[in-house]
C-alpha cells in the first residue's frame, strides 16, 4: 500500500473514533518502519483539536494572506523595474506564501514545520543593514520571531505527539503515541 492511501486510511479510522494507539498498533504488525509509522500517526489530523485551536489557525491564515497580497505587491514593483510588461514577477514571488496559506488551510504538519525553517533561515538577512538605521531591524526582527513562535506553538497544539522534525520520544526510546 501506497503512503498516501496508507495515511487516508488511517485518517478515515481515526475520524470515525478509533485512537491512535490504536492506529499505531494495528499497523505496526505491516512492513512498516516504527519511525515512519509513528509519523503518520502523529500527523493525523484531529478534528477537536481544530476545532479548539480554530482561532489560533484562523489568525494565521488571515497574517499569511497578508504575506501573499505584500508579496505579490512586492513582486510587481520588483517586475515593473525589471520589465513593465510582465505580470510574472509579482506571481512568481506570491506563489511560495499561497502555498503556505493553502497548507496551514488544510491544517498539513509539513507546512508548519516547512515555514518554521524557512523563516529561522531567513533571520540573518535581519542584520543585513546593522550600521543603518536600527528600528527598521529591530521591528523586523519581532516580527519574524513572533510568526515563528506563533506558527510553533500552533503546530505544537495541533499535533501534539510531533517534536521538531519527527515523532516524539520519552526516555526510554519509545514514541509518546504508543504510550498514551
Amino acid at each position: 500500500m501506497k503512503n498516501k492511501e496508507l495515511i487516508k486510511l488511517m485518517q478515515s479510522e481515526f475520524d470515525v473514533g478509533e485512537s491512535l494507539q490504536n492506529i499505531f498498533e494495528k499497523y505496526k504488525s505491516e512492513d512498516i518502519k516504527t519511525k515512519k509509522l509513528a509519523y503518520f500517526v502523529g500527523t493525523l489530523k484531529d478534528k477537536a483539536l481544530i476545532k479548539k485551536h480554530i482561532i489560533a489557525n484562523n489568525i494565521l491564515i488571515v497574517l499569511m494572506g497578508l504575506f501573499t497580497i505584500l508579496a505579490a505587491l512586492s513582486g510587481y514593483a520588483m517586475g515593473l523595474e525589471v520589465t513593465p510588461n510582465t505580470p510574472i514577477y509579482w506571481v512568481a514571488v506570491a506563489i511560495i506564501p499561497m502555498i503556505f496559506l493553502y497548507g496551514f488551510i488544510k491544517h498539513n504538519y509539513p507546512t508548519y514545520v516547512a515555514y518554521s525553517m524557512l523563516i529561522i533561515t531567513q533571520l540573518p538577512k535581519s542584520f543585513h543593514n546593522v550600521g543603518g538605521d536600527i528600528v527598521p531591524n529591530i521591528i523586523g526582527l519581532l516580527i519574524s520571531l513572533s510568526t515563528i513562535i506563533f506558527v510553533w506553538y500552533l503546530k505544537s497544539k495541533l499535533f501534539p505527539y510531533m517534536g521538531f522534525l519527527g515523532p516524539k520520544k520519552n526516555a526510554d526510546k519509545q514514541y509518546f503515541i504508543f504510550l498514551n
